[in-house]
């Protein structure tokens, strides 16, 4: 006979049940449930564009026999037997580029020559008609076993132009030939991180129609981690000069349908667009000489000359592409290697303490909520696009506050998105409490993956970033705030006063009872 008590228990359990589930999960605190996150705007990078734009810097390597006829652009038509790089050391390019802080390196495996830096099977104009390595080298080949080697991604320039293959103004034959030797270069060397090709043709030369869709289509075939660049993209833009300068606002955004390669409007490739509907974030190609292949008369850029240029380029939301090329003995030269150390040094000095980090922050809201760390804005001082503060929705106010503890001299604003979630700032500025007054120091327009902003300096305990404009919720994954020694600064006159960095004149407002403000 079954126990009474035994089922009267039972029973008890089961009805009481909901009520004690009921009990527990009340009793979970609400801050144990994660806020999702605010919805990406679109467009967004791809995984391959995320990556290229965290590298921040790469290594232009042209070299060929333009190196040997101290030429720019060579005919086609100079001998393969000037080609003989008797020193040439593919692993001393890496480890320099390595050393200077360069996560990549781009090689001219054909320039407009057409001469193969590799032993292509479609052409006798390569290394294999020329003395060096008795005509059995491959440079294409040491470049990327010794990129393979040091961790540094590669990339190869293969030139449309080509003055010296007799098939070229042959539309259909050119295009089979072009693709015939993209083939090669993608699949007999590993990785591809980067295809870099352009339309610089000269005038007067035979007129080509490329099927650039047909090539692109290739290489993301063969190399679906790769990045094209072109002047319209499809994965990254030229910046429309080669100077190494980006404008002051400068959009990932972009409609490719506006841009045609050898055509498009530099001052469209500049700024991006704010109404893109196609993510093409820019590239900015400088080189460290006058030239862009090596040429016993020219010195590299100064130490200082290769900083302004970053502010201009990787401070301005795009990647920096330096062109150091390898002399005629095949190394890169002492005086450029110097050059690049002293780079290396500067931005070591500037950027590596962050001058905010150890100060107090307070939002003028945060997503979920005030004691909601998922979207802190101490996420700010965290050096990574993946952790940010996010502002709670629908708010009129987007400000970060931040007491230093101590009064800091600074001229250096760093700000970044984490460009995952789209790029969204449109316009932004820099406030410090200076006689129990806020006055403006410096004001921005766009971030994106980075924003580097110089400004006289200035000594504040106390400031705050203020987002004016946005596309949506302003998101911010970090903030710096640094001290340049050695960007150059000067006053004209007692009206106005002016700042000159290596030649870049930024106007602002002298001091008076207003606000003092700087803007680029």
């Amino acid at each position: 006979m079954p126990n009474p008590s035994f089922n009267s228990r039972k029973r008890i359990s089961i009805h009481a049940l909901p009520i004690f589930v009921s009990l527990f999960f009340s009793a979970i605190p609400h801050s144990a449930l994660k806020i999702p996150p605010p919805l990406p705007i679109l467009p967004l990078p791809s995984a391959s564009q995320l990556q290229w734009q965290l590298s921040s810097m790469a290594l232009f390597l042209h070299f060929g026999p333009n190196t040997f006829t101290d030429s720019e652009w060579g005919t086609g038509h100079a001998s393969p037997s000037v080609f003989n790089p008797t020193l040439l050391n593919a692993s001393q390019w890496v480890h320099v580029a390595k050393e200077a802080g360069f996560s990549r390196v781009i090689l001219t495996a054909k320039h407009h020559d057409g001469f193969c830096l590799w032993p292509s099977e479609y052409t006798d104009y390569s290394v294999k008609a020329s003395p060096w390595r008795d005509g059995k080298g491959d440079v294409v080949a040491e470049l990327a076993a010794g990129a393979k080697e040091a961790g540094i991604a590669l990339g190869l320039y293969l030139s449309p132009w080509d003055r010296h293959e007799s098939c070229y103004g042959k539309t259909l034959e050119y295009n089979e030939f072009y693709i015939g030797q993209m083939t090669e270069l993608l699949t007999r060397y590993g990785d591809i991180k980067e295809v870099w090709l352009d339309g610089a043709k000269g005038e007067g030369e035979k007129d080509m129609e490329y099927y650039f869709d047909a090539w692109f289509s290739l290489i993301h075939q063969l190399q679906p981690d790769a990045v094209i660049f072109s002047d319209a993209g499809p994965d990254t833009r030229w910046i429309g000069d080669e100077a190494g300068v980006a404008g002051s606002t400068c959009w990932s955004l972009f409609n490719r349908s506006n841009a045609v390669i050898g055509g498009t409007n530099p001052q469209y490739s500049q700024g991006g667009d704010p109404h893109g509907h196609d993510w093409v974030p820019a590239e900015c190609d400088v080189s460290i000489r006058r030239g862009w292949f090596w040429h016993a008369s020219q010195v590299p850029k100064s130490a200082l000359e290769l900083l302004d240029i970053y502010y201009k380029s990787a401070g301005r939301n795009c990647l920096l592409l330096l062109n150091v090329p390898p002399n005629s003995s095949g190394l890169i030269s002492d005086e450029d290697i110097q050059a690049l150390q002293e780079f290396k040094e500067l931005r070591r000095s500037i950027f590596s303490n962050n001058l905010a980090e150890k100060g107090l922050l307070t939002a003028s809201s945060i997503r979920g909520g005030n004691d909601n760390y998922q979207f802190s804005p101490y996420n700010v001082f965290e050096e990574s696009i993946y952790t940010y503060w996010a502002p709670e929705e629908d708010q009129r106010d987007w400000v970060l506050y931040l007491d230093l503890q101590e009064s800091v001299s600074f001229n250096v604003l760093q700000v970044q998105e984490p460009i995952h979630m789209g790029q969204r700032i449109i316009k932004f500025h820099l406030e410090i409490l200076s006689g129990g007054r806020w006055k403006n120091v410096i004001s921005g327009t766009t971030v994106g993956y980075k924003r580097l902003l110089r400004f006289p300096t200035v000594q504040s305990q106390y400031l705050k970033l203020v987002v004016d404009m946005s596309r949506a919720d302003p998101l911010i994954s970090y903030m710096g705030l640094h001290m340049d020694r050695f960007s150059i600064l000067s006053h004209a006159s007692n009206t106005t006063s002016q700042i000159y960095v290596n030649g870049s004149q930024v106007l602002r407002q002298v001091p008076n009872k207003h606000s003092q403000t700087a803007t680029v």
